[in-house]
């Protein structure tokens, strides 16, 4: 969490920005590595051609959500993309980049990514991106990892200094689960 309060503190400074993107199915974007793995399909995926067959198995190619080493072989899927397009590492965060020339910040925690830095050069951090890696569009810093964003600005009273402000609202997930306790509790 530390790492996206950095990356948000980057975006409120004058001329930068935060946005935020999730990666489609993103498992299923990195190949599998290590020992061959092989899967039944239900029936009804079955291609035609499989029709005589009473148990076809097929191999896995690509890492599939609920295998066990599919988020490490995405991890390394991501984060060598992000390395080829000119991202570094940042040394001790994990999943933090940096790039030199454009001067952003980026957090990803799984699947879901955060870019932070000047508004003049974001749009060339996320074509970096997303060379590589399927993304949503990416937008405006809302609801992020079940935390609403708030931006605004406000004027410091002894000083008339214009301050720009993020606030964490966490209302909503914090109402969800007071709602499922009481459904679980009251039925």
């Amino acid at each position: 969490m530390e790492a996206t309060r950095c990356a948000d503190a980057y975006g409120l400074l004058p001329g930068h920005e935060v946005e935020q993107s999730d990666a489609v199915q993103a498992y299923i974007q990195a190949w599998l590595t290590g020992p061959q793995n092989w899967v039944r399909l239900p029936r009804d995926q079955w291609p035609a051609s499989w029709a005589h067959m009473s148990d076809p198995v097929c191999p896995l190619y690509m890492a599939l959500y609920g295998h066990p080493d599919s988020g490490g072989c995405w991890e390394k899927h991501c984060e060598d993309h992000l390395r080829s397009v000119g991202f570094v590492e940042c040394d001790p965060w994990r999943s933090c980049f940096w790039h030199p020339q454009l001067k952003l910040f980026l957090v990803v925690y799984v699947d879901d990514f955060k870019l932070a830095g000047p508004v003049a050069n974001m749009k060339a951090g996320w074509k970096l991106i997303r060379r590589g890696l399927e993304t949503e569009e990416p937008h405006e810093l809302n609801l992020y990892l079940g935390c609403k964003h708030e931006q605004s600005t406000r004027v410091l009273p002894d000083t008339g200094v214009t301050v720009h402000v993020m606030e964490y609202n966490m209302e909503s997930f914090l109402r969800s689960y007071v709602d499922r306790y009481r459904e679980l509790t009251w039925v």
